[in-house]
């Protein structure tokens, strides 16, 4: 007499194993854009997908706060954006995802004013709200999450 024993922790013979990818991970660095000797990186690619750190309006030269508001401020952001981006060899047309946190809604429609110069067509997707503060100082902070088409 033979004894059958099922092992339920193993994948039977007819189903094929799924396989399993490993997950490159590259860290985007750009000195186009402000770098701070802090614990994050300005961007993570995995596979085509870029995902940026938020950025605030600081120029990559002085790495001050550029002066003058939420206009100067949201232009800066959007030009280091730009910048991580290309750096991932990718554009500003692949960006799928923004995230907008703004310390007064009052300035939703200025922000959408410079929003609309860097995203004139097919917007990307986003999330927007008010935050008691940022950062430096500074009246913005943006994440993005691009997928960069490398076909």
């Amino acid at each position: 007499m033979i004894d059958l024993v099922l092992v339920t922790d193993q994948i039977p013979w007819w189903r094929p194993t799924p396989p399993c990818l490993p997950v490159t991970k590259k860290i985007i660095e750009t000195d186009k854009a402000p770098i701070f000797n802090l614990p994050f990186s300005q961007a993570v690619l995995t596979g085509n997908t870029l995902y940026l750190s938020g950025q605030l309006g600081i120029d990559p030269v002085t790495l001050k706060l550029v002066p003058g508001g939420l206009v100067p401020e949201t232009e800066q952001i959007f030009k280091n954006v730009d910048a991580v981006i290309e750096a991932a060899g990718g554009s500003m047309k692949d960006v799928v995802k923004v995230t907008a946190f703004l310390t007064d809604l009052t300035e939703y429609s200025s922000f959408n004013t410079v929003y609309m110069k860097f995203f004139p067509e097919k917007f990307p997707a986003r999330s927007s709200c008010q935050v008691v503060a940022i950062s430096q100082g500074a009246q913005l902070e943006i994440d993005v999450i691009a997928v960069i088409d490398k076909c």
